[in-house]
């Protein structure tokens, strides 16, 4: 939260309710035979990249955190790392 925005306590703390639409859960349905007609084999090769990119740069920001290294080059991080492999 950027610390120049004001709040003002007498708004954020008065009474009042929250309305939303209903949020719909497990709705997807689809085989992976389905889903295979979206995409074509090169767009599948291109997320399986991403992919890889994604986990391979949060290996190194656990890497770095954890053991103060990655790949032979020391690094000191001393604040925290919030990755989502398991976290």
């Amino acid at each position: 939260m950027p610390k120049v925005q004001f709040i003002d306590p007498s708004q954020v703390r008065k009474p009042g309710f929250v309305e939303f639409q209903p949020i719909p859960v497990n709705q997807y349905q689809k085989s992976v035979t389905e889903e295979k007609e979206n995409f074509t084999s090169d767009e599948f090769k291109a997320i399986y990249h991403d992919m890889v990119l994604i986990r391979e740069f949060e290996t190194m920001l656990n890497l770095i955190k954890t053991k103060g290294e990655y790949n032979g080059t020391s690094y000191n991080h001393p604040g925290p790392a919030h990755l989502s492999i398991g976290q």
